[in-house]
């Protein structure tokens, strides 16, 4: 599952500032509905254009997981398209029939593909937006269409967040991740009466079953493990040098518990 978040900033603020540590959990589970039940899961990579340059920055996308469901969410911020590498501004410029600037030059072609795709998807993007917003005549072109969908959603990046979030698809097409099985689709009439921002934590999750957590020694944690266990499970040859699943992360603590009994 993938939820979109508005983050106010572009990449580079939100690579340098180290945002992704910083995304709050959902209170509830978007796929099963389950409340306080969801736990910091570590990040995933993925690229997106900076602005104004031929360059792309790496940034990190944070993953929750459910422990009722077994399942996991992962944080888009706003800034970047669901699948796409162009940063979101920079799109919503291009297919507001802007052709000139540092950051739409730097990305025509592509841009240009994202076009046909949007062109190709006009009719079945003008039918889910009449079917889950009650719109009335929408403008026939692309750029039209975009340019009122932007205007009522007050913004590309939240007719984006809104759109992926509430019918499961983006006007480039329709991904597994937005429509999750035993997920219902919550249409509403009101663009705007959704809120879709988490609040961004001072510090990162105390349960965080992240990759770039601080590796532990097998010297540190055989230190507390009676010998018998150690020889077997603490050695080097056994351990990683980061518990990066939760199957894992169960079983090591686990295993502290009844070394400290």
């Amino acid at each position: 599952m993938q939820v979109i978040f508005a983050f106010h900033g572009g990449p580079e603020e939100y690579a340098r500032d180290g945002a992704h540590r910083k995304v709050a959990r959902p209170d509830d589970c978007p796929i099963c509905g389950k409340l306080g039940e969801m736990r910091a899961h570590g990040y995933y990579s993925r690229s997106v254009s900076a602005p104004g340059k031929i360059r792309l920055l790496l940034i990190q996308i944070r993953r929750f997981l459910c422990r009722a469901c077994r399942r996991t969410t992962s944080m888009l911020p706003d800034f970047a398209q669901p699948y796409r590498l162009v940063a979101t501004d920079t799109v919503d410029r291009y297919f507001s029939g802007t052709r000139d600037g540092a950051d739409v030059n730097a990305w025509f072609e592509h841009l240009a593909r994202y076009q046909k795709r949007f062109d190709e998807r006009l009719l079945e993007t003008k039918t889910a937006l009449a079917t889950a917003y009650d719109f009335g005549e929408l403008p026939v072109e692309a750029t039209g269409l975009w340019l009122v969908v932007c205007r009522t959603f007050d913004g590309a990046r939240r007719f984006t967040a809104r759109f992926a979030g509430d019918v499961g698809m983006t006007v480039f097409g329709i991904y597994d991740c937005h429509r999750p099985a035993g997920k219902s689709q919550n249409h509403t009439g009101n663009p705007l009466a959704h809120e879709r921002t988490p609040h961004l934590l001072p510090s990162g999750h105390a349960n965080d079953f992240s990759p770039r957590a601080p590796p532990r020694s097998a010297a540190n944690l055989g230190s507390s493990v009676p010998q018998g266990v150690s020889q077997f499970i603490m050695t080097p040859k056994y351990v990683r040098p980061q518990f990066r699943s939760s199957c894992m992360h169960r079983i090591r603590k686990h295993l502290i518990a009844i070394c400290r009994r």
